[in-house]
């Protein structure tokens, strides 16, 4: 092991886990409270990263970590998650279950002052909330925040992975920042960070009408293809109008012909053959491969890099085209 990996695991050692494992328990502290959402039996649990990664540091001599990890913004993006926890104090006693349509454009308005677009609403279903943990409402606003093309098209590097948690941050702070604008007009809110978040993202987005879950596992949308990070605002908002249909099924037939990311991933990790679990949810990477790469390299992100989704501008139109041509 380099001079590197063991600074990196020192740090991580004495100063990361500690915190990490404090605000794993604070997440968690939030299925205790009254009349919260559970998840099913069934429902996935939570890969924690950043545990995992020194779990594999200390197992693996072979294992060398080549980036340098961004420990400001991880500080940051720790400080917004206590906070979409510590906030749900803040909410309203009795919070309001309607909101007119101009509210509901000017969220949206705020939102996109904030970075974030496109944001939809979408119901929670119970077994995409990760094991332990719980949230108060399951009206969800799902949020999504493009990553630099520039930043993605150098993957894997040090500049990527810095971009990468840059985004995670900004978004993080947006969620919070969302959650207290809908408890200033009477709303009750719970943020959910990017990072670590309660649910499983992608499918859920999928069923917001964002988009469509690629082979690579990623959301793809029509704005940005997967260079997206995805977050959450659970809210008492009863009103909301939710999709029930999605007008990008058609990625499933192209990713089907594609599969681009399957050959140019570099830890060989996304699966030939999708696994469907008992409750419906899909698996489409080998996580054990995948992570073992991502920590070594930069966070990966190669499988976003090579999508033809991420050249954006008319590029989803484009593909949409020339797929319905073949069918």
């Amino acid at each position: 092991m380099g001079i590197k990996s063991k600074l990196t695991m020192a740090i991580l050692t004495k100063i990361g886990v500690p915190r990490i494992q404090k605000l794993l328990e604070h997440q968690r502290s939030v299925s205790q409270l009254p009349n919260v959402i559970h998840p099913t039996e069934n429902a996935p649990t939570r890969f924690e990263i950043q545990l995992e990664m020194l779990k594999l540091m200390k197992e693996r001599n072979d294992i060398e970590m080549q980036s340098s990890f961004p420990i400001r913004r991880m500080l940051s993006i720790m400080k917004n998650i206590n906070l979409s926890v510590d906030s749900i104090a803040e909410n309203p006693i009795g919070p309001a279950a309607n909101a007119s349509i101009d509210f509901l454009n000017t969220l949206r308005e705020f939102a996109q002052v904030h970075g974030v677009g496109p944001l939809e609403f979408v119901k929670l279903p119970r077994d995409l909330i990760f094991q332990h943990m719980g949230v108060i409402y399951d009206n969800a606003i799902i949020l999504a925040m493009e990553m630099s093309q520039e930043k993605i098209d150098m993957a894997p590097s040090q500049e990527t992975m810095n971009m990468v948690f840059e985004t995670y941050d900004t978004l993080g702070i947006a969620a919070n920042k969302i959650a207290k604008f809908l408890r200033e007009n009477g709303f009750g809110a719970q943020a959910d960070h990017p990072l670590g978040g309660l649910v499983l993202f992608p499918p859920l987005a999928q069923r917001a009408g964002i988009g469509w879950v690629g082979k690579h596992g990623l959301l793809i949308t029509p704005e940005f293809g997967p260079r997206v990070r995805l977050a959450a605002v659970y809210t008492s908002i009863q009103n909301l109008s939710f999709a029930d249909s999605n007008e990008h099924d058609w990625i499933d037939d192209y990713c089907t012909n594609c599969r681009i990311c399957i050959e140019q991933c570099p830890a060989q990790a996304i699966l030939k053959e999708v696994i469907v679990h008992d409750t419906g949810r899909i698996s489409r990477v080998d996580q054990n491969s995948c992570f073992e790469y991502f920590a070594q390299f930069y966070g990966c992100s190669v499988c976003i890099k090579v999508c033809p989704f991420s050249q954006g501008g008319d590029t989803y139109e484009q593909l949409k085209a020339a797929t319905e041509k073949t069918h």
